[in-house]
């Protein structure tokens, strides 16, 4: 793993930028030497990373240099500059933002995010239905059972509540448990504006494919029509070269996922049709970031 040195300020006295991410400024400045630039990482103001040059003359190359860099920080050639140099560069763990922030696994678990306030919200819900005799009210306001209510009753929000409702402890775990471990990082390195594009595409689209299937004297619920979308989503993205390994999926898991739906209509009592809603939408967002700009934000 790479580290960081004492440095001799003499020999690099000039500063020529900054970087928030441990890692990124390890790599950046890899980069910069396999390009004949002398240049060091160190610690710099707060939290920041200080980028150090040998000679003055290199200063503005490597501010315009480093505007490249931001912009695709994961880019091939940044890694392969880490790799070259014999470093084996590791992403820091992100702190998790105030004092409710913990930290679970390679990210930082923190209530106020998108991510977590949506399972908040499943968790808080099947409490309720489980704890209290609200349950009838709940399925009868959140579920989404006919057109009808969205046409003649202007009840919209039921285009997106389903996902909301759980029937059993497995149900909701297996599908928290999952939305936890891609929307994280899709948030974390895309921003939550996009997860909540995502999460809202994928939910209109799966409870409106179950709805058309469904019989109208069953209610149906769950992420797992999101859970199939970030997965289809990320499957695609994997194949970028310029993504963080956060954003990728185990070759593989795109193709399992896909069996386990094929698999799901043969059971009953499985929302099915919203699985492949979910899982489509996922696909054509990943072939639409898959050859566009992607916007990454500094984990």
């Amino acid at each position: 793993m790479a580290e960081f040195k004492e440095i001799d300020d003499i020999n690099f006295p000039y500063e020529a930028g900054l970087i928030k991410d441990r890692a990124q400024a390890l790599t950046f400045a890899d980069y910069l030497n396999s390009k004949g630039i002398k240049a060091v990482a160190k610690p710099g103001f707060g939290s920041s990373y200080a980028i150090y040059v040998r000679d003055e003359s290199d200063v503005s190359k490597v501010k315009i240099e480093l505007l490249h860099f931001m912009n695709s920080p994961f880019a091939k050639e940044y890694n392969k500059a880490a790799w070259a140099s014999g470093r084996t560069v590791k992403r820091e763990r992100t702190q998790g933002q105030g004092t409710l922030g913990f930290m679970m696994g390679n990210y930082a678990w923190n209530p106020f995010t998108l991510t977590s306030v949506i399972e908040i919200i499943c968790i808080a819900i099947y409490l309720v239905m489980l704890l209290s005799n609200l349950e009838p009210y709940l399925l009868g306001t959140l579920s989404w059972t006919s057109l009808a209510q969205i046409t003649e009753g202007g009840e919209v929000w039921r285009v997106i509540s389903p996902i909301f409702l759980h029937f059993g402890i497995l149900h909701i775990a297996f599908n928290l448990v999952m939305f936890e471990a891609f929307a994280r990082n899709i948030e974390r390195f895309l921003g939550t504006f996009k997860l909540l594009g995502l999460v809202l595409a994928m939910a209109v689209f799966s409870n409106a494919v179950q709805l058309l299937f469904q019989d109208g004297m069953h209610v149906y619920g769950g992420m797992s029509g999101v859970v199939y979308g970030v997965i289809g989503y990320m499957g695609i993205l994997s194949r970028r070269e310029d993504i963080p390994e956060g954003l990728r999926i185990p070759n593989g898991l795109l193709l399992v996922s896909v069996i386990f739906i094929g698999f799901g209509f043969f059971l009953s009592g499985m929302a099915n049709f919203a699985h492949v809603g979910g899982l489509v939408v996922g696909l054509l967002a990943g072939l639409i970031d898959l050859k566009g700009k992607l916007r990454l934000k500094e984990a």
